[in-house]
């Protein structure tokens, strides 16, 4: 709940005084700038949804909680800003329990995870990794329980189908051991998700994009997007939020025109369309007929013929959870629903938006191998790193309005990235420096005067530079809390001074002129 008339800003900060709010703007706007919200006077009823989330992980993050809590921190966020709170929460001093499906920042932030399983909580120690590896040893273990399982229900069943008056002779407890036996299983459920549609094969031409250019009245997102499709050809696409990466894929789809530029696709290129926003759905209709209004038969890769029911129990909805309806789904439900009706139609150019939000790590999983095995072309916008390390080997990366092309998986971009920024670096070390500030005029004043201007603008100078340097440290990706707090207060303490300088230099200036 929240005032959509209250701005950002005054969201986000704590009770304070005057004096105090001052002095901590600075730590509050940079966390804002660090999660892409830069318009602190907005009143949050404007925002989107994704900006608000932005906003109250940015007060979550600011308020110095003793325990933070985070459900999919990472949703809505560009790489950039996955990154920075990644490195910001390795560092925080605090207990953090977080929900997520990104794999990799699961990785780096966790040293405990807790899975869910059909209403039984497995606590793992160390990472996600750490945990991957601990599963495997139970399921390994639980195959093991469950052979003397069933090696010793084999043996308690041979005694039952002995003679009555064997049985009564027996003990009770057999027959009680055989009925526990029956009930318990010590197997793991690995149901998986067995999507294999039948596709065209791609023809010569696949889909060419011309010199493609989308303006929204002055903003420009994007200009002269060129680009040949090529068979098998995986690319992911990535950039800030508001770039135009979802504008990019309307576009393809012919859901947008653009401005300038072609979208050609060849006639045997049949696209499947996972979009980022669920569409509108009847919250009263079955999960079954959802699906059978679209088809009740289709065919797999193998040629076999599919009812609704066979290709949703496939999806890991079992018949009690065909008859729910819609409305009574979870999230990441409804999203492996929307998959199935997004595929099933066996197309051979696959689009997705943002595909892994919401859906569970299983099924990430499995689409995975999915995308591994599928013959077509992929295009797909994501910020999840390890879903790009899986299925791309190619990337669009947006620039301002450009659009840069990049070989290799989301890994390869990042040490491409490093350079790059090592190379600048070096440049701009050897550029010479240049102060642009023009020396005072100091006639007119007296020689006390015009000594103070001379000093008065050395100073500030020195702390013009000293504010640059402070900035530059705030877009460090590894500071912790405390270091946003303690640059946040040499900010504000350095601006007070720097203001009453200013002051005094141009009431220098102006009797100066005035002489």
């Amino acid at each position: 709940v929240f005032d959509p008339q209250i701005v950002v800003l005054d969201h986000i900060m704590p009770d304070l005084s005057m004096e105090q709010a001052t002095d901590e703007s600075y730590i509050y706007k940079s966390i804002l700038s660090r999660l892409g919200i830069h318009e602190f006077d907005k009143p949050l009823g404007i925002l989107s949804g994704g900006q608000r989330r932005k906003v109250d992980l940015a007060r979550a993050l600011v308020n110095d909680p003793d325990l933070l809590i985070l459900d999919e921190p990472t949703n809505h966020l560009d790489m950039d800003t996955i990154e920075w709170l990644q490195d910001y929460l390795i560092k925080l001093k605090k207990t953090v329990l977080f929900v997520t499906h990104d794999r990799y920042f699961l990785d780096a932030i966790s040293n405990r995870i807790w899975e869910i399983d059909k209403g039984s909580l497995h606590v793992s120690v160390g990472n996600y990794s750490d945990y991957v590896k601990g599963k495997l040893l139970r399921e390994v273990d639980a195959q093991r329980k469950e052979t003397r399982r069933q090696a010793q229900l084999s043996k308690e069943l041979q005694w039952l189908g002995r003679g009555a008056k064997a049985r009564t002779s027996k003990p009770k407890h057999h027959v009680e051991k055989v009925k526990e036996l029956i009930s318990k299983s010590y197997l793991i459920s690995n149901a998986e998700l067995d999507i294999s549609f039948q596709t065209d094969r791609l023809g010569k031409t696949i889909l060419e994009l011309r010199k493609l250019s989308k303006s929204y009245g002055s903003n420009l997102l994007f200009k002269d997007i060129d680009h040949h499709f090529q068979p098998r050809e995986r690319i992911g696409i990535i950039g800030p939020n508001g770039c135009g990466k979802t504008t990019l894929l309307r576009i393809i789809t012919g859901e947008e025109k653009p401005d300038a530029g072609s979208v050609k696709a060849g006639i045997n290129t049949h696209f499947a369309y996972y979009k980022q926003d669920e569409e509108s759905f009847d919250p009263n209709m079955s999960v079954y007929d959802y699906i059978a209004q679209y088809a009740e038969v289709i065919k797999t890769k193998d040629g076999t013929r599919l009812s609704a029911s066979e290709m949703l129990q496939r999806f890991l909805f079992d018949g009690r959870m065909q008859q729910q309806k819609l409305g009574a789904l979870s999230g990441g439900e409804r999203k492996r629903l929307y998959l199935l009706k997004s595929l099933m139609f066996g197309a051979n150019f696959i689009i997705l938006d943002e595909p892994t939000n919401d859906l569970d790590i299983r099924t990430l999983e499995i689409l995975e191998d999915y995308l591994d095995a599928f013959d077509g072309c992929l295009l797909v916008v994501s910020h999840d790193r390890f879903f790009l390390d899986r299925c791309i080997d190619y990337l669009f990366v947006f620039e301002g309005t450009s659009v840069r092309k990049i070989a290799g998986n989301y890994s390869d971009y990042l040490l491409w990235k490093r350079f790059d920024e090592e190379e600048e670096e070096e440049s701009r070390k050897a550029a010479p420096s240049r102060n642009t500030r023009p020396k005072s005029s100091i006639k007119g004043l007296s020689y006390n005067e015009q000594r103070e201007l001379k000093l008065i603008s050395e100073e500030i100078q020195g702390q013009e530079t000293q504010l640059k340097e402070l900035e530059a440290e705030l877009a460090q990706p590894d500071l912790t809390p405390q270091d946003y707090r303690r640059i946040g207060n040499l900010q504000a303490e350095l601006t007070r001074q720097h203001e009453r300088l200013l002051e005094r230099w141009f009431e220098l200036s102006e009797k100066q002129e005035g002489n």
